[in-house]
């Protein structure tokens, strides 16, 4: 059986405090991972601690999404962690900045088509 695509906010670090309590996507770099913490940066270079639910092994470089929930300006509980191939692949973070104002500044649009 399928579960339900859960709803969530794609964001970047700069907007994590607007989301505290709700479930947010974003784009990190990670700068390090100690057991189930992850140090990272986002895409506007926002320094954020992640809390994960089970260790992660990601080379320091890499990006990472994270799905989860911001508990503080720059804490995120996260419940999921997907990877993207390593420190080399190459992501535009002005792009991703751009999408995720867009996306929240016509939320009406986008969620209703």
């Amino acid at each position: 059986m399928n579960t339900p695509f859960e709803s969530r906010t794609l964001v970047n670090g700069g907007m994590l405090k607007q989301f505290t309590g709700q479930s947010v996507s974003i784009m990190v770099r990670v700068e390090s991972v100690a057991g189930t913490t992850l140090l990272a940066a986002s895409t506007d270079n926002q320094k954020l601690r992640i809390n994960l639910p089970s260790e992660l092994d990601a080379a320091q470089g890499s990006w990472v999404e994270v799905i989860g929930i911001p508990s503080a300006g720059d804490t995120i509980r996260a419940k999921e962690i997907i990877e993207f191939g390593g420190e080399n692949i190459d992501f535009d973070v002005d792009s991703y900045n751009t999408m995720t104002q867009l996306l929240n500044n016509v939320q009406q649009f986008y969620r209703y088509g």
